[in-house]
């Protein structure tokens, strides 16, 4: 049984990875890591340090520091010093920042909302079902 498991999630990852990738074309313009980098800042609602992003996209702080200064060039973000440690350097979203990611999850949920019109009811029904409970029991693993 753990094999069979195994199986269909693996097979699940390239279905949710090509899916995603599909919905994600051109919804935002910026680069792949700078992508990473706004949508990490978003999810922590804080501003951090380099090293706490660097940490939590496990990315080189040399190459973290050329995306940050581009992405404050552009006006995503904002650095200020740290009032804790002088030497350290705050980043965080400014609201151009914020919009950008808002922006793009609603470009993705329209595209995904006209994918679900290629389903009849009940195949809506057994997705939103299979979903639930995929993420159901993947949280539990977690445990």
């Amino acid at each position: 049984m753990n094999e069979d498991i195994a199986k269909e999630y693996i097979a699940l990852i390239p279905n949710l990875f090509g899916s995603f990738s599909e919905l994600n074309k051109g919804s935002v313009e910026l680069s792949h890591m700078q992508n990473h980098v706004i949508e990490f800042m978003y999810m922590q609602q804080r501003a951090l340090n380099l090293k706490d992003i660097s940490m939590g996209l496990d990315i080189a702080k040399q190459q973290l520091s050329n995306i940050i200064s581009d992405l404050e060039a552009e006006g995503y973000l904002v650095k200020v010093s740290d009032p804790k440690d002088k030497r350290a350097v705050l980043v965080s979203l400014t609201t151009r920042g914020t919009e950008i990611v808002g922006e793009k999850w609603a470009k993705i949920y329209q595209r995904f909302s006209d994918n679900l019109t290629k389903l009849s009811e009940e195949e809506k029904l057994d997705l939103n079902f299979a979903l639930h409970k995929v993420n159901f029991l993947l949280k539990k693993l977690e445990e």
